[in-house]
């Protein structure tokens, strides 16, 4: 089981946060799609400002860059190279196949390519293979961690209300990035690097008037500003929206975190079969990001043998169209599947390890 610490009600709400992108991801009704866009990403942003201590000097904010190296960079390079390496393998056993795919089919990469893109992987964070799609977020939150030790140096003789100001700023830039330079690619990156440093600090402005939110008053105002942003955003939003959505979405992510941490810290103190559980999930969320879009293609393969349809519907991605959004609820599975074998596989891994080393 995942280690308990202070703060677990942070680390139940990251259970909740992984097992609502596993849903999002799953071909799920579009009613439950749209409420998870509205804030599930920019959950684990939140979540990771209430950690963020003050960088005032050139020797607090290399603490912080280091402990991203470790905690985001190394991880990503690790999962991604590993995929790229077994790119060939998933072609010939139809996991990828050249009719399906995210961006279209997938095709036998040269020795040329694979130095290309693992090049690109280890010095733009790009080129990663379609089945880590959700490492978006992992170059996102590294790039939010550098704006934030720059601008906090920027800032060091401005400390009464940093915090404060650094929210109110990242904000004005990513809807001014967006307004003025809205295609290039890296300024894509970048403005999605400032709307995660928002987050970021939001999470930690959350954290110092925690005991004001976190009750039930605040959970059903939260309730309500999600209410209205379901029916604002008519369809469906995510960190990626335009300049003018910026703003309202903002509230929306910032309301349904509030909300989940609220629920969050309710399941702390009164369910302690549940928060066992989501202590475990919570504790093994980089996992299920990395193997949740693999785990969905065992489902795919049982699809395809139980209707008799072909097999290169495997490759579909994420998951089958014409069988997950009808009414058989294979979306369900496919959530089961996608938490379920990420943690088998950490699990078993861990005793190998062990094994080994002893």
């Amino acid at each position: 089981m995942g280690k308990t610490v202070h703060n677990n009600y942070l680390t139940i709400a990251k259970a909740l946060g992984i097992i609502l992108m596993v849903i999002g991801h799953s071909g799920c009704p579009q009613v439950l799609f749209k409420v998870i866009y509205l804030f599930h990403m920019p959950l684990f942003f939140i979540c990771s400002g209430f950690f963020y201590k003050e960088i005032s000097n050139i020797e607090s904010a290399s603490l912080f860059l280091k402990k991203r190296i470790i905690g985001l960079y190394f991880p990503f390079v690790k999962w991604s190279l590993l995929f790229l390496l077994l790119h060939n393998i998933f072609l010939s056993v139809g996991i990828y196949n050249s009719e399906y795919g995210f961006e279209g089919g997938s095709s036998i990469y040269s020795t040329s390519e694979m130095f290309h893109r693992m090049f690109m992987i280890l010095f733009t964070m790009h080129d990663y293979e379609e089945l880590l799609g959700g490492f978006w977020f992992i170059r996102a939150l590294f790039i939010s961690s550098i704006l934030i030790s720059v601008f906090s140096l920027l800032l060091t003789n401005h400390n009464r209300l940093k915090r404060e100001f650094l929210c109110g700023l990242f904000l004005v830039l990513t809807m001014l990035i967006r307004r003025i330079i809205p295609d290039p690619e890296i300024w894509r990156d970048i403005s999605m690097g400032f709307l995660g440093a928002f987050f970021y600090m939001m999470g930690n402005l959350l954290m110092r008037y925690v005991r004001y939110w976190q009750n039930k008053y605040g959970a059903i105002l939260c309730c309500l500003f999600l209410l209205l942003s379901y029916y604002y955003f008519k369809d469906g939003i995510s960190m990626g929206c335009g300049y003018n959505k910026v703003l309202p979405f903002s509230v929306s992510a910032v309301s349904g975190t509030m909300l989940i941490l609220y629920i969050s810290s309710v399941v702390e103190r009164k369910w302690h079969i549940v928060k066992c559980i989501l202590y475990y999930i919570g504790n093994h969320t980089l996992d299920i990001l990395a193997l949740h879009f693999l785990s969905f293609r065992l489902v795919s393969f049982a699809i395809v043998l139980l209707y008799g349809i072909k097999v290169s519907h495997v490759a579909e991605h994420p998951v089958i169209n014409d069988v997950s959004m009808s009414h058989t609820y294979w979306w369900i599975l496919y959530c089961i599947v996608g938490l379920v074998l990420p943690l088998l596989f950490s699990a078993v891994c861990k005793v190998v390890v062990c094994k080994i080393k002893r």
